[in-house]
């Protein structure tokens, strides 16, 4: 068996990767303002992936106490928030400096859409918000923030499971 330390770093690493590459080729094709289906797809398929590499680390590990498995879940999503964080902060910045304008624009013609009846004042909050949002600074918290949440709410539900199972063995 691998010690726990090297199962955050194998499975952080590669959830990590995998995040980038699905960027990439979300990138590549395109793919922004594209069907439902696509953008449910590039949307749910990093969670999915991270969720199965937090429970295949927890699975594997030797540590059987629920304060260990937690941790090791928590250091796979750090390894994981932290790679995708710089990366994208690297992507937005070199690779696609108008991402974010054309993700506003989109957001921004949505809303027109669901809310015809919108005033022109509330128009100019949501694009000041949206204007706030994109430094690099904010975005890197961001995506820190909220891959940190996604990883301990898996790796909550990941050492619950593992630990259920083994009381029933």
């Amino acid at each position: 068996m691998k010690s726990s330390k090297q199962l955050m770093l194998i499975y952080g690493f590669l959830s990590g990767i995998i995040s980038i590459g699905l960027v990439l080729l979300q990138y590549f094709t395109n793919s922004y303002n594209s069907s439902s289906l696509i953008k449910l797809f590039f949307g749910i398929f990093p969670v999915f992936m991270l969720s199965l590499f937090i429970f295949l680390g927890i699975y594997q590990s030797k540590e059987r106490s629920f304060r260990q498995m937690l941790k090791i879940g928590l250091g796979i999503s750090l390894l994981f928030s932290i790679i995708t964080s710089i990366f994208w902060v690297i992507f937005i910045k070199y690779i696609h400096p108008d991402l974010l304008n054309t993700l506003n624009t989109i957001q921004l013609e949505v809303f027109i859409t669901e809310n015809p009846n919108a005033t022109p004042e509330e128009i100019t909050q949501l694009k000041e918000s949206m204007e706030k949002g994109k430094s690099l600074w904010a975005q890197f918290n961001f995506s820190v923030v909220s891959n940190m949440l996604f990883g301990f709410i898996i790796s909550l539900l990941g050492s619950s499971f593992s630990k259920i199972v083994q009381r029933q063995r």
